[in-house]
């Protein structure tokens, strides 16, 4: 039918397509692998991990890819960003929540009811935060107007990310994607913030950033 047909390319795109940039964006910067304010740190760690690696469990170097990239830096900061987002939003909303999200986008109130506008503003300000920390770290130019930016968009991104899973299993009769996680459900359940920031992301880390280095000559 038109409706499975649909559905089937609605999952490949939203589930194959779209969270595709996180791999374009970890592959960035691999030929020149930029430093950042941290590189004294972590730069003992990653050499001895990259002469030892034969003398290692022979599980490790499967979970250590290196070089680290440019891209995989930028997605270590972005994730943070996302992922404390939820965490500031869930707590915020739940001490300081009054003014139900639906009460100004009636969409958002008939797909996630309980959502509101105190949390998304405190989620806001915690990723705007990081998004700060992590665009000095990355040395970008004007981290601090940069780096909020760039975390009050991806709070924005998440809860537009949340929202279309939840119309989703609502449209489906689903509470959860699965139940793989204990009173979490599925692995949908846990990322779906993190699909529609890929795309954004990718075009910040590989067009934005540079640009904006080369306009400002940094």
């Amino acid at each position: 039918t038109i409706a499975e047909i649909a559905t089937t390319f609605t999952g490949m795109f939203y589930l194959g397509y779209v969270p595709s940039f996180w791999i374009r964006t970890r592959l960035f910067g691999a030929q020149v692998v930029e430093t950042t304010r941290l590189s004294f740190l972590w730069s003992p760690i990653l050499n001895f991990f990259g002469r030892k690696a034969e003398a290692l469990p022979s599980f490790i170097p499967r979970f250590i890819h290196l070089p680290i990239t440019t891209g995989s830096i930028f997605i270590f900061w972005t994730w943070l960003c996302i992922a404390f987002s939820d965490v500031g939003a869930y707590f915020v909303g739940r001490k300081y929540g009054k003014t139900k999200l639906g009460a100004l986008f009636p969409a958002a109130g008939a797909t996630s009811p309980n959502k509101s506008v105190e949390g998304y503003l405190g989620g806001s300000a915690v990723s705007a935060g990081l998004g700060m920390i992590g665009a000095w770290v990355q040395k970008w130019p004007y981290w601090l107007i940069t780096g909020a930016v760039h975390g009050f968009l991806l709070a924005l991104l998440g809860l537009i990310g949340d929202l279309t899973a939840s119309m989703l299993k609502r449209d489906a009769g689903l509470k959860d994607f699965g139940n793989i996680i204990p009173e979490h459900g599925g692995i949908m359940d846990r990322v779906d913030s993190f699909v529609w920031s890929a795309p954004y992301s990718f075009l910040v880390c590989v067009y934005f950033i540079p640009a904006l280095r080369k306009l400002t000559g940094t």
